[in-house]
């Protein structure tokens, strides 16, 4: 009798088990940063000039979507997979420049996609407002996600670029592309890259 419990109850332990596992492999979790929907987006492939794919625009309406929809998706990963790699609690981290001058975007081979927009951002640490070293809300006006072909699971740096010439609104609007912040988090861009070739976002 109690031989025929301790079956019972591993193989119970054992069903629990195999359901919580399909379950984790097919619910996933996403790493994404939490903005705002940008007014535009600008696509520049290497040195060439920036696209603007603004959304009003009825020949870029669909692309704007495309590309929304592919940056939304990129750290997204299975539960199951998240749990094996350590990555189930995973956010967006956001890194300070080690200096306190301003930073400009380094250059690529590839592609940089900016969320550009007309008004001022609250940065957000995940689900909180990030604050700055005197405990002050701090504002950006475009975020610029650095795009590369490789099919991987990797980190990436998404650029912050401030509003305002500093965290002081009373300094005024910020007219340059440099940074002092940036989100370092684990995307793959990979369906995104082939997306804007496509559509030929690189010629």
């Amino acid at each position: 009798m109690a031989k025929r419990i301790t079956a019972i109850v591993s193989l119970s332990i054992i069903g629990i088990l195999i359901i919580a596992t399909l379950i984790m492999a097919n619910v996933d979790v996403n790493h994404k940063i939490n903005c705002a929907n940008p007014d535009s987006i600008y696509v520049q492939y290497s040195s060439n000039s920036p696209i603007d794919i603004n959304p009003n625009d009825e020949n870029y309406v669909d692309i704007y979507n495309g590309i929304l929809d592919r940056i939304n998706n990129a750290s997204k990963e299975s539960s199951l997979t998240a749990l094996f790699s350590g990555t189930l609690s995973d956010k967006p981290s956001i890194v300070t420049n080690s200096t306190t001058s301003a930073t400009s975007v380094p250059s690529t081979s590839d592609f940089y996609v900016s969320f550009v927009y007309n008004n001022p951002q609250k940065l957000m640490d995940g689900n909180n407002e990030y604050k700055n070293a005197d405990g002050d809300s701090v504002y950006y006006k475009e975020l610029v996600f650095s795009v590369s072909s490789t099919d991987d699971m990797q980190e990436v740096r998404v650029y912050i670029i401030p509003y305002y010439s500093s965290d002081n609104p009373d300094n005024g609007y910020n007219t340059n592309n440099s940074y002092y912040r940036y989100y370092l988090l684990n995307a793959n861009f990979s369906e995104l890259y082939n997306y804007l070739v496509d559509n030929g976002l690189n010629n």
